[in-house]
């Protein structure tokens, strides 16, 4: 839909070659959980608390990578830092995948968030520095859809293995590997031939620390990025586990709202890049968080299942373009040179986040018996940071 307005001969394997990378080290390394983690439950006899624990442990290893992925970048470069990144996650999955108990999977799990974060900073860094800057947001947006990919095809495979197998997860998170290991020889190829520009490369010596600490707009960004990271992973490790006992409904019946959540993400990236370059940044997340605060709600209110059906399309349609918009707002708040750096501060946040909302939605379950009380909470989050996010519009 937005190819043509990519110069179609320039971009357009970048721009594959990251969708498919995004594809790997978000979707299927982390996204993918969401959908195997019922099974997973059930194969170790883990509580909501302990399932929180397991979702946690991901975050804990991205949050780690977030220190590292600016220098590694420079050293490496995006060919040589994805691709080795993407081959150490499929290693790790497999380790996973044989694991004897929960806190080993846990520990696995650390392992394969450290190198999502470096694959997935490193590709949005890339994307930024190699796309004109009129097109960044829909570039970005673009590749983000990979995340939305990655959902269509493990609510497919997961529900089809659990027919076949009692140990469904441990097959399916094995096969998910694989397919990392794949596209990591793939995308080493495509990124290797086409660089960014000189004038584009992450520099680590230019800027202070001291400079970017007190830039206004670089808190009101990390800000918004902790508010996101603390609900949308929320949704994402529990969506299927509310929808299954509050709902009743099957692992079949959930994998068709987890399809339905990846359709509408493929379209969320392109429709809200090219909104944010023609609105701006922080009036685009205000309405993406408003939307989202509509889909936690759903999950907090007692309605009739078929509301599963739309809580999952506003939550796919509006969620995946943050990341993406984030992106484009770390190469605009210093400069396209110092996008790694930035990117990866900024996502601290967002690591802060994604590492305690799993942990505190599973403690507040078990206390309560209810995974209405922590989606409430989130629907009050989002609110709130679309109404922040608004007036962030006015400053800029």
């Amino acid at each position: 839909m937005w190819l043509p307005l990519l110069n179609l001969r320039t971009h357009t394997k970048p721009l594959f070659a990251g969708v498919f990378i995004v594809f790997s080290c978000l979707g299927l390394a982390r996204f993918a959980f969401g959908m195997i983690l019922p099974n997973m439950q059930l194969d170790f006899g883990m509580n909501a608390t302990q399932a929180g624990i397991v979702g946690s442990a991901n975050f804990i290893g991205y949050f780690a990578g977030l220190f590292l992925i600016a220098p590694f970048y420079t050293k490496l470069g995006p060919a040589k830092l994805i691709s080795r990144a993407l081959w150490t996650q499929a290693i790790s999955m497999i380790a996973m995948a044989f694991a004897p108990h929960y806190l080993f999977a846990a520990l696995f799990f650390i392992v394969t968030g450290f190198f999502g974060a470096l694959a997935n900073i490193g590709v949005m860094t890339y994307i930024a520095q190699v796309v004109p800057p009129k097109l960044k947001g829909r570039a970005t947006g673009i590749v983000v859809a990979g995340i939305g990919l990655s959902i269509i095809v493990s609510g497919a495979i997961v529900p089809l293995v659990e027919q076949y197998s009692s140990v469904s997860w441990r097959i399916s998170w094995g096969f998910f590997a694989v397919c990392i290991a794949l596209i990591a020889f793939f995308s080493f190829k495509v990124l290797a031939t086409f660089v960014p520009h000189d004038s584009a490369k992450a520099t680590l010596d230019t800027l202070s620390l001291n400079v970017i600490l007190h830039s206004a707009p670089f808190w009101r960004t990390g800000f918004l990025f902790f508010l996101f990271g603390v609900t949308a992973i929320m949704y994402m490790t529990f969506f299927v586990a509310t929808a299954m006992s509050k709902w009743q409904v099957s692992t079949e019946i959930s994998g068709t709202f987890w399809a339905m959540l990846g359709v509408t993400s493929l379209f969320s990236g392109p429709v809200f890049g090219a909104v944010s370059d023609r609105i701006g940044r922080y009036a685009t997340l205000a309405i993406l968080f408003g939307l989202q605060a509509c889909a936690h709600a759903l999950l907090f209110l007692t309605l009739p299942s078929a509301w599963l059906f739309v809580s999952a399309a506003l939550f796919g349609f509006s969620t995946w373009a943050v990341p993406s918009t984030m992106a484009t707002l770390s190469s605009e708040l210093f400069g396209a040179s110092h996008t790694a750096r930035i990117l990866g501060l900024v996502t601290l946040f967002f690591g802060v986040g994604q590492i305690f909302g799993p942990l505190c939605a599973g403690i507040l379950t078990d206390y309560t018996g209810d995974f209405g009380i922590a989606f409430g909470a989130s629907t009050l989050f989002l609110l709130f940071a679309s109404l922040f996010s608004w007036s962030s519009s006015r400053k800029t």
